[in-house]
């Protein structure tokens, strides 16, 4: 009986779409992204699939980029069929598309997979309706919809002890009275191994700098990535993948990418000579750093 329901409803279901972004050379989700997509998944609803695409960037070779679309779609094909109100049209088309189709003006949003997919009428409820292209999915690094200045306390928060209290209005913000042409480096701000995507306790890093853009609307700047260890090129690109992933909070955050620009330099500005004398030096050398452009 179910499935002659499912026929049935084939006939009156509307086709829908909905996309879901990875981060730079990932397949799988980042914590933001699979918040959503389980919301997406676990929504009281049949549905039939019936067509599931995967994009890179142009970023790499077409090898590399077809392989990782699939790589993207198997993490949401493998999702999608434990669920037994999802169901898989008899001629569903899987399309790894890798960087040849680019389907956006800017490179972030190719890094995804769409579903096209049937909905029955009688289980939609259209003021529950999610709208997935948004710019909060693809970076996982959104903070709130409305971002609170570092130099505000939610009083709730306080320790109970006062004389233990960090007054955070006391400290300024360090981009505060910068001018045009100051650099300054991003202090504490650490990321995974290899990877552009921030350890948890680099968040007050990226709120001050987010204060400050919100704070001073006339402000550009330039994001500038640097690595340690190592002369000549970055052959991974970590210095590049971590100024874009600055980039991409900023903007996630609402912050126009007209404001912004990045750049990597490699290993070829180093504050310590290279090879490094000590894990000091190293973190000092591997850093972002945040050039005012207009201010």
């Amino acid at each position: 009986m179910k499935y002659l329901l499912l026929l049935f409803g084939l006939l009156l279901s509307a086709q829908e779409k909905a996309s879901f972004y990875f981060d730079f050379d990932q397949d799988t989700f980042n914590p933001k992204q699979n918040e959503l997509f389980l919301s997406w998944l676990n929504k009281d609803e049949t549905r039939e699939i019936l067509v599931i695409n995967g994009y890179c960037d142009w970023y790499g070779t077409y090898e590399y980029n077809d392989t990782l679309a699939y790589k993207r779609i198997h993490t949401v094909h493998e999702q999608l069929k434990l669920k037994n109100s999802i169901f898989f049209t008899s001629d569903l088309k899987i399309n790894g598309y890798g960087e040849r189709v680019q389907t956006r003006k800017e490179r972030r949003h190719n890094r995804r997979v769409d579903v096209f997919y049937n909905v029955f009428p009688e289980k939609i409820k259209k003021e529950e309706k999610v709208v997935y292209d948004d710019p909060e999915v693809y970076t996982g690094q959104k903070i709130s919809d409305e971002p609170i200045p570092v130099n505000k306390i939610n009083k709730e928060f306080q320790p109970v002890d006062p004389e233990e209290l960090i007054h955070l209005e006391a400290i300024p913000n360090r981009y505060a009275n910068a001018k045009v042409g100051d650099k300054l480096v991003m202090k504490n701000l650490y990321f995974y191994d290899r990877s552009g995507i921030f350890v948890p306790e680099s968040l007050p890093v990226m709120e001050e700098l987010l204060d400050f853009m919100v704070s001073n609307p006339k402000a550009k700047i330039e994001i500038q990535g640097h690595i340690c260890c190592q002369l000549g090129e970055d052959p991974e690109d970590i210095a590049l993948i971590r100024a874009i992933a600055v980039h991409n909070y900023l903007v996630a955050n609402d912050i126009d990418d007209s404001r912004l620009l990045y750049k990597s330099f490699g290993s070829s500005q180093p504050i310590h000579k290279i090879p490094e004398k000590n894990e000091k030096e190293r973190n000092e050398n591997r850093r972002v750093e945040i050039l005012i452009l207009e201010n």
